[in-house]
């Protein structure tokens, strides 16, 4: 069995041979430590700063050489892609280093080194504050320019489809519903939250132009071989959704629910990443034919055994470790937090092991690597 036939059997509830294994996102240090060299491979200081100098080429080849070797060491099953910079990126204002950690560019913006992620974040300048109305002469125009993709964004994911898509998973992860429908508005994140309270139906001004984008994506890849569309969004927080629910179903799920039902017809499958508490919006995420589950977060209040009991045959769930375990925990509470996962989830397929929500910058190495030589022990089937 082939790693597509592995992940392919498993969100279709039967057992493969093994669990199958891949990552939504494995930060660069510990790309370094499994490859052995530095990477741009999810280094986001360091991809910034070589945009900044124009040196767009060098990294997006270096990427994909990266993660070709990081899918051949770890033997994963899914291999995970996404869109890169344009061709024509060009930065005619690189900003100057002013402090330690602090850029400006000749306009005044300033960036900031964020030591959480590993980033450079862009700082907001005046008050933040956005539309909370779209004209139909900017809808016309967004319309418009969705129509065009720009192929050499897309090129880690053909480079990948085309030469792994027939053996390997190969996995689009950015598909975009909310930015595409909100990023029109501007404004901070609390400005984004109130404008589909206030006026939902300014928002869904941007549905057809969402979707326009996702089909003419989606219909490239499947023509290289992309097996999985997969959206990533935090609707929600801890202690519930970041929105009201019926928000939520009003706003954004026609809009996945249409997206996914192209990816169907083009032969991919969809799946869907959201950290937090779940439970109210897991039915919508299973009626708009999402077909597996990544970033399972148990310490907001999710549980992967009550998951699969009451979503089998729907829902496959993408887990296995949690990065709070890989940040925080022992290299034998990941043994042993693996272990448990692989005895409760094994049974009956509708598992893919990974971390959730990622193997993130700064988490200990070691114990995402106890987690995989405890999946290829325990994780074989027959």
């Amino acid at each position: 069995m082939n790693s597509l036939e592995r992940v392919l059997t498993a969100v279709t509830y039967r057992e493969p041979d093994r669990v199958p294994l891949g990552e939504w996102g494995i930060d660069h240090d510990h790309v370094r430590e499994i490859i052995g060299r530095e990477t741009f491979w999810r280094n986001r200081k360091a991809e910034t700063i070589a945009l900044w100098d124009n040196r767009r080429d060098e990294v997006v080849e270096g990427q994909i050489a990266d993660c070709e070797e990081l899918v051949k060491k770890m033997e994963y099953d899914i291999i995970t892609v996404s869109s890169v910079p344009s061709k024509n990126h060009h930065c005619s204002d690189r900003p100057k280093e002013i402090a330690d950690g602090v850029w400006e560019d000749s306009k005044g913006r300033i960036y900031k080194y964020a030591a959480s992620n590993d980033s450079i974040m862009a700082m907001r300048q005046g008050s933040g504050e956005g539309l909370y109305e779209v004209s139909d002469a900017k809808v016309e125009e967004i319309a418009k320019r969705v129509e065009t993709v720009d192929m050499s964004t897309l090129e880690q994911a053909i480079y990948f489809g085309d030469k792994y898509g027939k053996t390997h998973c190969v996995l689009y992860r950015d598909i975009d519903i909310y930015g595409i429908m909100m990023s029109p508005f501007g404004g901070d994140y609390n400005h984004q939250l109130i404008v589909p309270l206030l006026d939902p139906d300014q928002v869904k001004k941007l549905h057809d132009a969402c979707v326009t984008k996702n089909r003419k994506i989606i219909e490239i890849l499947s023509q290289h071989n992309i097996s999985v569309a997969m959206y990533g969004h935090d609707y929600a927080m801890n202690t519930g959704t970041i929105m009201r629910p019926d928000t939520l179903r009003d706003v954004y799920f026609p809009a996945m629910k249409e997206v996914n039902d192209i990816a169907y017809a083009n032969g991919m499958l969809p799946f869907f990443h959201c950290c937090g508490n779940t439970w109210e919006i897991l039915d919508d995420y299973a009626d708009a034919g999402y077909r597996a589950y990544q970033s399972i977060q148990l310490t907001a209040g999710m549980d992967n055994k009550r998951i699969k009991k009451e979503y089998e045959g729907r829902i496959a769930l993408w887990t296995g470790i949690q990065c709070e375990t890989l940040v925080a925990g022992t290299k034998q509470q990941a043994i042993d937090e693996v272990k448990q996962n692989l005895h409760d989830l094994m049974p009956g397929g509708g598992f893919i092991f990974g971390s959730t929500n990622s193997v993130q910058f700064g988490a200990k190495t070691e114990n995402y690597l106890a987690a995989i030589d405890t999946l290829r022990k325990y994780g074989n089937y027959r």
